[in-house]
């Protein structure tokens, strides 16, 4: 089966409704996706997603809850990682009052490591979503490498996120190399170059379709081929007024013809 999945944030203008869902995921059926993320809000049943999916042949690949809500939603989550057939649950990024010191980002991955301890016993995995602000330095350590040196590497991966690596001023296959043992799913996102701007200086960073952006993507792909990625997740935040589905399709067919 295909590994290309697709983080659903990227398609929320159009999944308002359960109707709404379907169409969108039978439209990603027809594209050629077998895999999606998609985080269940209030509202719509999980029962009824899971009809909706299986009846166009997709996997939701991982399910979602915020986490600084697991302890009390620990039956909840057992219960739809048991329905979607998944052992891997998305959270959500450390608050931002605990971002600003490493002994925020201790304390978050401490706070993580006790309320997973249940999700552990049941061999889950917690799958945090990083961003570019998790790139700050702390003296000789950013946030991020803070966080994983101190959280369970048994229960707690990340989803390393090609974009905001790049953002954080990383080189993308050294900081994938380094962490190979912390991820099995990885967002592929590219880096762009928005217009020119008055100030010289400023550099109008956007979000692009996969293969239309700045990124070198044969090694990056290589390496996870080699590091033996389960799921290569498309997301794009915004699409500036293009069509999410083209948007979709272009990253779709470049990861395709990539090899995946």
């Amino acid at each position: 089966m295909s590994k290309i999945s697709l983080q659903m944030y990227t398609m929320r203008e159009h999944t308002g409704s359960e109707y709404d869902l379907a169409l969108t995921v039978e439209r990603l059926g027809k594209i050629g996706f077998k895999k999606l993320q998609y985080s269940i809000p209030e509202g719509i049943d999980a029962m009824a997603v899971k009809k909706i999916f299986d009846e166009n042949g997709i996997e939701n690949d991982s399910v979602f809850c915020p986490s600084l809500e697991i302890e009390k939603s620990i039956k909840k989550i057992l219960f739809q990682c048991e329905l979607f057939q998944t052992d891997y649950i998305r959270i959500d990024s450390i608050p931002a009052s605990l971002a600003s010191s490493p002994a925020g980002y201790k304390m978050y991955a401490h706070y993580l490591n006790e309320v997973s301890a249940e999700l552990k016993k049941h061999e889950k995995k917690l799958l945090y979503h990083f961003h570019a602000f998790e790139f700050i330095r702390f003296g000789e350590k950013t946030g991020i490498e803070i966080f994983l040196s101190e959280s369970d590497n048994e229960v707690i991966q990340i989803i390393p996120d090609t974009h905001w690596i790049h953002s954080g001023g990383k080189n993308i296959c050294e900081f994938l190399e380094k962490y190979k043992d912390r991820y099995d799913y990885i967002h592929v996102k590219d880096f762009g170059i928005g217009s020119y701007r008055e100030k010289l200086e400023a550099r109008p960073i956007k979000f692009a379709p996969v293969g239309e952006g700045n990124l070198s993507w044969k090694p990056i792909i290589d390496l996870c081929k080699k590091n033996n990625v389960k799921s290569y997740a498309i997301e794009q935040d915004e699409c500036y007024g293009r069509n999410a589905f083209d948007c979709v399709e272009s990253s779709f067919r470049y990861l395709r013809e990539a090899g995946l």
